[in-house]
């Protein structure tokens, strides 16, 4: 498996975060938008190519307020593109956690 994905879980509602819009902006300009399925999971992009990446984790859209983040950008190097890069989230309402994933 090679790519990028993600997963973000809600502490708050002890699930997925579904519905929630991530955009991927890539090395070249190139922008990628995202809509996480039903667990909170998505493929922001099949093939990669060295460089930086951001992931933009639209918190506020999906509360359908701001509680305290409006966007999480989370910034990536991607230096063996063949490879498969897992980015989850862990959303509270007052706080994030982020890690490489498997």
């Amino acid at each position: 498996m090679k790519g990028l994905t993600t997963h973000v879980l809600d502490v708050v509602q002890g699930c997925g975060a579904a519905g929630m819009q991530v955009e991927l902006h890539a090395p070249g300009g190139a922008v990628t938008a995202v809509t996480l399925d039903e667990g909170g999971r998505a493929c922001l992009a099949e093939s990669l190519v060295a460089g930086a990446y951001e992931l933009r984790f639209h918190a506020a859209g999906y509360r359908r307020a701001a509680e305290f983040y409006d966007i999480i950008p989370v910034r990536i190097l991607v230096h063996e593109p063949a490879r498969h890069y897992h980015v989850p989230l862990i959303l509270s309402a007052y706080g994030y956690s982020t890690y490489r994933g498997g």
